[in-house]
């Protein structure tokens, strides 16, 4: 599904910008190479067990796709300690790893990493909300922060207020987890972050994923079409 509509995308650039329109015939033979590679990745991670069942062995630190009827949204937060400023991104995907939509902030004021974490969070929560998602899990490679928010240890006070507002925000869902990571299954959020910290401002996008962050999102759900 994601690369068929990234093939559409591609053509549909291809007339508008470069004035080069794609015959019909040579997209759908491209799509159907996309597709045949697709394939040959996709089953090469599936191993056999008894009585004839298969189950998807995910390779080590590879980002795993959420529930089905759930959506996983990575954030991670971007922290310069010599200015004190911040930034955040997140990405949500569905249970078969299509983009749902993404977003970030710079210029943040944050004392310290584990507050742009924090930060992060909570941006993420409120994207969440504005956009209706009801079921979904939350994933940061703040391992700390996953435990101040499951009460495992003290939170630090500087972070009071703001994990104040993830307990309010939390009680929008209908159902919601907060999940740790390792950071390199959080790439996708981390690319997104840097990008907000370096143009600053608020972004946020929606449909189809962004041409810089399309080959890591095909990394993370084993697709080896590249752009």
């Amino acid at each position: 599904m994601v690369g068929g509509l990234w093939r559409l995308w591609k053509c549909r650039n291809s007339l508008v910008f470069e004035k080069v329109a794609v015959d019909p015939l040579t997209a759908i033979h491209l799509l159907k190479q996309q597709w045949e590679e697709w394939v040959i990745s996709d089953e090469a991670q599936v191993q056999p067990l008894s009585r004839g069942q298969l189950v998807r062995a995910p390779a080590p630190h590879q980002w795993i796709k959420p529930p089905f009827g759930t959506l996983k949204v990575n954030c991670d937060g971007a922290w310069c300690s010599r200015t004190g400023i911040g930034g955040v991104g997140w990405v949500a995907r569905d249970f078969v790893g299509i983009f749902n939509g993404a977003g970030g902030i710079g210029n943040m004021q944050c004392v310290s990493s584990i507050m742009a974490e924090a930060e992060a969070l909570r941006v993420a929560l409120v994207a969440c909300v504005a956009k209706g998602f009801t079921f979904i899990q939350l994933e940061t490679d703040s391992q700390v922060l996953v435990d101040m928010i499951h009460g495992r240890i003290q939170p630090e006070v500087i972070l009071d207020g703001i994990l104040w507002d993830i307990s309010i925000l939390k009680q929008q869902f209908v159902a919601i987890e907060f999940l740790y990571t390792p950071r390199a299954c959080n790439k996708a959020a981390h690319m997104v972050a840097s990008y907000a910290v370096r143009m600053r401002g608020s972004h946020s996008w929606d449909g189809l994923e962004l041409e810089w962050l399309f080959n890591t999102l095909a990394s993370d759900v084993n697709i080896l079409i590249r752009i």
